[in-house]
């Protein structure tokens, strides 16, 4: 098996790469508060972990072929300044973080990738990777998706909850707890696990829940709804749960990216009526 981690490539590697025009995976997550149970790491432990595990099979499928996608070393810090009433929140200026992902991904076009995914696993980022690969888009070559691992699940992925909708996967939850119980457990404290979903303002159209959200996009600063830092029912998470749910996502991310591999890049089409400078 060729190696599928960008970082660990040398220059040539990376040309000859090129050749075989992978998808580019960049994993985007953020360093913020997830309760007294869960590390600071919550949000870009997932999207690696889970973008590799995608990846990794890809190029386990393909053998000597060589991957038909490469993942990048995550993006550890990114906007979330509603967070910094906990300890430990690490909060990028929202045009910053913009800059910073589209610069990746225009420094991946130059090299001559030609598919990019930004990765997410942070739900204030979603806005944001949207911008940055819409930038990218529309100045290079290449074509950028962004998505995050929770919008690709299917409702019979999340047929194991138990905990209520809407809210119960929110921050900190069932869901995010499971996922890290599964994937790195030493770093959990199941001991400080709480409920913790009285405390937030719903409305028929304000709710927050991974499995669907509601139809209004609004978010204030986290303290005025949470004493914790979290927002749902951690104790409802198992490592078990934790794996249903690498999985589908991990399944559903390779899924995508070779559909997104075979997306072709169709030529622009200029449909103005431009006037013609007067002949002499």
């Amino acid at each position: 098996m060729q190696p599928y981690r960008y970082e660990e490539l040398s220059w040539p590697q990376v040309r000859e790469a090129v050749r075989r025009d992978p998808v580019v995976v960049l994993p985007v997550g953020t360093t913020e508060q997830h309760g007294p149970h869960l590390p600071l790491m919550t949000d870009y432990l997932t999207a690696a972990l889970i973008a590799e595990a995608a990846v990794r099979s890809l190029a386990e499928q393909a053998g000597a072929d060589g991957p038909p996608a490469l993942v990048m070393h995550p993006v550890p810090y990114s906007f979330n300044e509603h967070h910094l009433d906990y300890p430990g929140t690490i909060a990028i200026d929202a045009h910053t973080i913009i800059d910073y992902l589209a610069c990746i991904g225009r420094s991946l076009a130059h090299h001559g990738f030609r598919h990019l995914v930004l990765f997410n696993g942070h739900g204030s980022n979603v806005p944001f990777i949207d911008i940055a690969a819409r930038l990218v888009n529309n100045q290079t070559e290449a074509i950028c998706a962004a998505l995050s691992w929770w919008s690709l699940l299917h409702p019979e992925d999340l047929s194991w909850r138990e905990s209520a909708y809407p809210g119960g996967f929110s921050h900190a939850c069932e869901a995010e707890t499971s996922l890290i119980l599964h994937l790195q457990g030493d770093l959990v404290d199941m001991t400080k696990a709480v409920k913790a979903m009285d405390e937030v303002q719903r409305s028929e159209h304000i709710f927050w829940d991974l499995a669907k959200g509601g139809p209004v996009n609004f978010q204030e600063f986290f303290s005025r709804n949470s004493s914790t830092g979290i927002q749902g029912d951690p104790t409802l998470a198992t490592s078990e749960k934790g794996k249903v749910l690498a999985d589908a996502a991990t399944g559903h991310l390779a899924s995508f990216l070779l559909e997104f591999r075979a997306r072709e890049i169709r030529p622009r089409r200029d449909f103005h009526d431009r006037p013609q400078p007067p002949s002499r």
